[in-house]
């Protein structure tokens, strides 16, 4: 529930983003969401062997999500995953499969979380680093970026994926 008000939030400050700029051509608003988010809306491939992951019975494996007014937006696509293989392969893996798209962020690496000068299109990860024997990592740039973090469950690995870009 909170993610839809956060989402409803999101569109909102959009539109008076949106309506405060001035802008007469014509004036669009909306939301969508569905679960049929495919590997190739990321852009990366799935660790071999590894399957779809849902956290209860009404969770979805994968999302597609997006939100716009006017000429702002953003869209999102995420995938969840579970493997066999330990996060170091999982991660390893990962690092060498974003590399096609630029210099990839380790999110663990201090200077991964210097926060860029305003104005800057520079990528940068959170302000936290991951958690000890976790991995994220992030390639692209601020607006349009792809991230991945990889964690250890059980015997194996949970791996999350996803492809954000926003338009201003």
């Amino acid at each position: 529930m909170h993610k839809r008000l956060g989402l409803i939030g999101l569109a909102l400050t959009l539109a008076t983003s949106a309506a405060l700029a001035g802008d007469d051509r014509e004036f669009s608003l909306g939301l969508q969401g569905n679960a049929r988010t495919e590997p190739a809306d990321v852009g990366l491939p799935v660790y071999a062997g590894a399957v779809p992951y849902r956290e209860s019975e009404d969770d979805k494996s994968a999302v597609s999500l997006g939100a716009w007014a006017g000429g702002f937006g953003l869209q999102l696509h995420a995938l969840k995953y579970r493997s066999a293989a330990s996060p170091e392969r999982v991660a390893a893996f990962y690092v060498k499969a974003m590399g096609r798209y630029g210099e990839v962020l380790d999110c663990r690496d201090p200077a991964a979380r210097v926060k860029p000068p305003k104005g800057s299109d520079k990528l940068s990860c959170e302000a936290s680093a991951p958690k000890p024997g976790e991995y994220e990592y992030r390639v692209g740039t601020a607006r349009s970026f792809r991230v991945v973090s990889v964690r250890a469950e059980g015997e194996g690995s949970r791996f999350d994926m996803a492809r954000v870009d926003l338009r201003f």
